[in-house]
């Protein structure tokens, strides 16, 4: 009988992908045909989409004022962060089995790990050139130069690549622990909720929350767009807003003289009281005011006589009511028919006749100038010996104070009443509407003043340094 060979089945044979290198190639070349078939694409349109969007808010509003520069820094940093979330949030978990399928088979979970870092910072800088781009089509007016780079948009696209990228691996951290896509969608919208209300900028936090802004995205990316746009250096416009829309409004109403003097005792008036209203002035100090103003009045110059004309002096005496009675004193009383001769009827001969001419045009007097009668007064010899005398003693608030209210006439009209009614706008007239808006605005922005948001070098590179931080760790876990 014939041996029968039995057939041994075929073992199958592993297929061993050798070098990590090669191996995310082998992925990256993957992700390129999920781009191009799968239709994931289609995040470009989204971002361009979105970037229209907060382009049409933020426009007028980013380079303007701290209001809209910090309003601009949050709607960017929403931008990176929805970009980069939807980027990868099924990256993972929607190929779950192909990977350990592949795992098997000998491909190594760190390159496909290490390409899809690779194929996202490509993704992440697309969206971010083409969101740039979109947002100048739109009018964003950013400055020329940048403070980091030599140009700002080069400068606010690095932060948007940096804070999208540190989203995207945000993402993929969560798609690769989720089993399901279903579940990863699930969580998505949990953590964005987190990443804008603890993110510190629009959104006032309590206290005992502030340490969490410091584990968000959104907190560095909020600081370093808004410290690239210049806030600080910024005026603040909502205080001048407020006020300017309460030009109609009035303001005031009748009040008592008691009700004034009651708001000496207020807490305000008392720090004052050693305030100088009118400071101490000595005789040295008083000479050199008038020293520098002598400079713009030329004071020593003005004259403080001139001469004048015998015919000036005749016709003022024969004109002015004050020498209405010296003009009918008789000087010859009237004898028979002759006229009593007057001092009037003497002055009108002298305007009138032709022989007293040449006497009436003679000039009387000098001219003599206020630094001339200073000089002769020796002023300036009795100011270097009297410099140290005091001419009068400072006078502060308190005293003020305490003679109002120790006044008697005034403590017995305490219940006369005034009425004062104005309008905002005529308070504006009245101190110049825009001296008032550049106070106001000056004085809203100090207060204002937010010091995470300075516009440093050590301040922008300190948060950039946090979002790469952010990176590594997701990419790391």
């Amino acid at each position: 009988m014939a041996e029968v060979k039995k057939s041994r089945p075929a073992r199958m044979r592993r297929v061993r992908h050798k070098g990590r290198a090669s191996q995310i190639l082998i992925y990256l070349g993957k992700q390129l045909r999920l781009f191009i078939n799968e239709n994931d694409w289609k995040v470009l349109p989204m971002a361009a989409i979105i970037a229209a969007l907060v382009g049409m808010v933020i426009r007028k509003k980013i380079f303007i004022s701290m209001e809209g520069c910090l309003i601009g820094g949050f709607a960017l940093t929403c931008v990176g962060i929805w970009n980069g979330c939807f980027n990868s949030i099924q990256a993972v978990c929607r190929e779950r089995a192909i990977i350990k399928r592949e795992h098997r088979s000998g491909m190594h979970v760190s390159s496909y790990v290490a390409a899809h870092m690779i194929y996202q910072f490509f993704l992440c800088l697309l969206q971010t050139g083409l969101t740039m781009y979109v947002l100048i089509l739109l009018g964003v007016q950013f400055p020329a130069t940048g403070f980091m780079t030599p140009w700002m948009v080069l400068d606010m696209g690095i932060s948007l690549l940096l804070i999208m990228y540190a989203s995207d691996m945000m993402s993929l951290f969560i798609s690769s622990i989720s089993h399901t896509t279903t579940g990863a969608m699930t969580v998505m919208p949990f953590v964005l909720i987190f990443q804008l209300v603890f993110s510190g900028g629009i959104i006032p936090l309590p206290e005992w929350s502030r340490t969490i802004a410091n584990f968000t995205i959104s907190n560095y990316g909020i600081k370093v767009i808004t410290a690239q746009a210049g806030y600080n250096e910024l005026p603040m416009e909502t205080g001048w807003k407020t006020l300017s829309g309460m030009r109609d409004s009035e303001i005031g109403g009748s009040v008592t003289l008691g009700q004034i003097m009651d708001l000496l005792d207020s807490p305000g008036i008392e720090k004052m009281r050693d305030r100088e209203v009118v400071q101490s002035y000595t005789v040295g100090e008083a000479a050199e005011i008038i020293s520098a103003a002598e400079k713009y009045l030329h004071l020593r110059d003005r004259e403080i006589t001139n001469p004048v004309s015998v015919r000036e002096i005749v016709e003022w005496m024969n004109t002015a009511d004050e020498c209405a009675v010296l003009r009918t004193k008789e000087i010859i009383p009237a004898v028979d028919e002759t006229p009593a001769l007057t001092i009037g009827s003497v002055l009108e001969k002298m305007i009138t006749s032709e022989e007293m001419q040449s006497v009436m045009d003679l000039e009387i007097g000098t001219t003599i100038t206020l630094g001339q009668v200073l000089d002769y007064l020796h002023v300036n010899e009795v100011v270097e010996q009297t410099a140290d005398t005091t001419l009068n003693p400072a006078v502060t608030v308190g005293q003020i104070v305490d003679f109002i209210k120790n006044n008697e006439a005034l403590n017995s009209q305490r219940d006369r009443t005034f009425t004062v009614k104005t309008t905002m706008g005529e308070l504006f007239d009245m101190f110049g509407e825009e001296r008032v808006k550049e106070i106001v605005q000056a004085k809203t922005a100090a207060a204002g003043r937010n010091a995470a948001y300075d516009k440093t070098m050590d301040n922008i590179v300190s948060n950039w340094m946090s979002l790469m931080a952010f990176i590594a760790v997701f990419a790391f876990l």
